[in-house]
């Protein structure tokens, strides 16, 4: 699978499209203004740039963690179907569930698959979060940035 996921980023990779940087610093939480009109010109154009800077870097490591998921997720797909076939003759008809854990009960190595999966998908749940908040504190700057104009323009 490790040489699969090489082969598809090497194929991305030959395009030589830029990816976006680790925006700079070190903190682990940021302060939003509550009134986003007290920002100064400069103030509200460097938050936003903020924002925009880690959103684009939330957005790639999700793209490598999506690529990654989709191929253990059809490894896994395929093993448990290949052992499930197993189960089946043993046990008779039952639900995929059912089937899927007794599977898992007797595979170690599934079992790692299984649970490297599921890091994955929580791990992606964590990145589409962040990625929503960096989403709407951009859109709120960008609207105080929007209504300054449309007050330039009125005055």
């Amino acid at each position: 699978m490790g040489e699969l996921f090489d082969q598809v980023r090497g194929k991305v990779e030959k395009h030589h499209l830029p990816l976006p940087a680790k925006p700079k610093g070190s903190d682990v939480e940021f302060d939003f203004p509550d009134d986003p009109s007290a920002l100064h010109g400069v103030q509200l154009g460097q938050m936003m740039l903020r924002f925009a800077g880690f959103f684009a870097y939330t957005q790639r490591l999700l793209s490598v963690l999506e690529s990654e998921l989709v191929l253990v997720d059809a490894e896994y797909r395929l093993q448990v179907n290949v052992a499930s076939i197993e189960v089946r003759k043993d046990l008779g008809r039952l639900s995929a569930e059912v089937i899927e854990a007794n599977v898992l009960a007797d595979n170690e190595a599934l079992t790692l698959l299984y649970k490297r999966r599921l890091e994955l998908l929580s791990i992606k749940k964590l990145l589409e979060g962040r990625l929503s908040v960096y989403e709407k504190m951009g859109y709120a700057l960008s609207r105080e940035l929007s209504r300054r104009e449309m007050e330039a323009r009125l005055s």
